[in-house]
């Protein structure tokens, strides 16, 4: 047996790289202190443990129709709601909330109309929490 370090190069094919009009939009996110890839608590479990009513997304992934991703990171969004509704509103849009795995990995480059069919929660929902999310679908696959 032998140790062997390997050296990795370039960028991983689904890296975030916003352009310029995205960054000018990420602004608007941290004047309401949402800043990019924020992180609620070291601990998943700690977190859902003294929150364990909200609807919490890790690494969630923000889009806009006419963008695509804008934003990423942890959001409380029973908590969050009224800044992201607010980000919106500024916005003259609507956003859409996604799992970590539905705006990352290579889905990211699918259409606009196929995420935002996956997303958690929008900001013309109503306020979210982990019961109203679990009657969305429950909805959504029993009818």
């Amino acid at each position: 047996m032998f140790d062997k370090t390997i050296k990795l190069t370039g960028e991983y094919p689904s890296d975030f790289k916003p352009d310029m009009i995205v960054e000018g939009i990420q602004q608007y996110f941290e004047s309401h202190s949402l800043y990019v890839a924020r992180m609620l608590s070291g601990t998943t479990w700690g977190y859902h443990e003294k929150y364990p009513e909200d609807l919490i997304v890790w690494n969630a992934n923000v889009l806009i129709p006419d963008y695509g991703k804008v934003w990423y990171g942890d959001l409380n969004i029973t908590q969050d709601y009224i800044l992201l509704k607010s980000i919106a509103e500024s916005l003259n849009t609507t956003l859409y909330v996604l799992w970590e795995s539905d705006g990352r990995f290579g889905e990211e480059n699918k259409s606009i109309d196929e995420l935002i069919k996956k997303a958690v929660w929008n900001t013309k929902d109503s306020k979210p929490t982990l019961e109203w999310y679990k009657e969305k679908m429950d909805k959504k696959y029993n009818g």
